[in-house]
């Protein structure tokens, strides 16, 4: 009996043990482990740099052109464009009244580059003429651009058929202070007359050009490489009264030989719309002028970036594609003097002595 007891006692104890056993293992795995303890993160020290140059300020450049009718603004349009990416300046192109005008801005520093016919440059360096008395001696050709023709624009049947016929016309001269003004006094003048012998108007070439179209004026000249877009315009439009004038031999010799830089200059057949025969005129050369204190260095680059881009340079603007630009030694017989910086690139090229 004592033995059996101590059984049932031991089957006992062994039950509760058990039952405490398992209560132990189901209360810990109830319980959620405490995170581990985390240390504030650091802050890292801030990164510094060396502050970084500024980049210098490109230098800027202002070409004074003409007004937007004329050739001197698109040419003037397009080298903005290509200095600005090839010669490390920000240039920009700006209208004005003229060769004239453009001397005076040049001279006031209000322009570092300006656009000048070849008579204006002669008179204001030379001091002759229209600046009798005043010369710029200062003056330099930083590159010949443009051969210009004089296309005589004239309106239908208005009896018309030789400069002489003008007297006593309606002739658009040009806006004041502009070359075109004083290129009709020369044309002008080889003939005996002056601006008093026709009723001048004085406004821009564009505007010249549109009224000779509707029948409000009788003649005038545009200058420009042909064809002119606004001639061409007009000489197509509907009910157009416009019409270009071709000069007779006597007259284009009338005109050389009185003024020696202009020269005949004929515009080939088909030049124009409808145009079957060539039309004789004469013409004179543009020119991208400075002054003499232009930085030799930034001359040189310039002039380079013009002749290594000229392909460039003449599908940007076909006015450029002309024998004063392609071959500059043809167009530097005026007694003006090549700026330095575009003599040494020039020199460089065998193009000139």
């Amino acid at each position: 009996m004592a033995n059996r007891w101590t059984r049932v006692q031991w089957q006992v104890i062994s039950l509760v043990l058990l039952i405490v056993f398992a209560a132990t293992v189901l209360a810990g795995c109830g319980q959620a482990q405490a995170p581990a303890k985390q240390e504030p993160a650091k802050p890292e020290p801030a990164k510094t740099e060396p502050p970084k140059a500024a980049e210098p300020a490109k230098k800027r450049l202002n070409i004074a052109t003409a007004t937007t009718g004329g050739a001197y603004y698109p040419a003037g349009i397009a080298a903005a464009q290509l200095f600005t990416e090839q010669a490390g300046v920000q240039a920009s192109a700006s209208t004005s009244a003229g060769s004239v005008e453009n001397i005076d801005l040049l001279m006031k520093g209000e322009a570092d580059i300006v656009c000048v016919q070849s008579n204006i440059l002669q008179w204001a360096y030379e001091g002759s003429d229209t600046y009798k008395g005043k010369p710029n001696q200062d003056l330099r050709i930083l590159a010949p651009i443009l051969s210009q023709h004089y296309n005589f624009v004239i309106r239908k049947n208005a009896g018309i058929k030789s400069v002489r016929d003008w007297k006593g016309k309606r002739v658009v001269v040009g806006r004041a202070g502009s070359g075109t003004v004083s290129t009709h006094e020369m044309v002008l003048g080889a003939f005996g007359m002056t601006l008093q012998d026709v009723k001048p108007d004085y406004i821009g070439q564009a505007e010249a050009i549109e009224a000779i179209r509707n029948g409000l004026a009788d003649a005038t000249i545009a200058v420009g490489a042909a064809p002119i877009s606004q001639v061409s315009d007009a000489l197509v439009a509907p009910n157009t009264n416009a019409a270009v004038l071709s000069l007779s031999d006597e007259e284009i010799k009338t005109i050389t030989e009185k003024h020696k830089w202009s020269m005949a200059m004929p515009i080939p057949a088909g030049t124009y719309p409808n145009q079957k025969d060539e039309i004789k005129t004469v013409g004179h050369l543009g020119y991208f002028v400075v002054r003499k204190d232009f930085p030799q260095d930034l001359a040189y680059k310039l002039v380079k970036a013009m002749y290594d881009n000229k392909d460039w340079l003449t599908k940007s603007y076909s006015g450029y594609n002309n024998v004063a630009f392609l071959e500059p030694a043809k167009a530097l017989s005026i007694p003006v003097p090549l700026h330095e910086g575009s003599k040494k690139y020039l020199q460089e090229k065998g193009w000139v002595k």
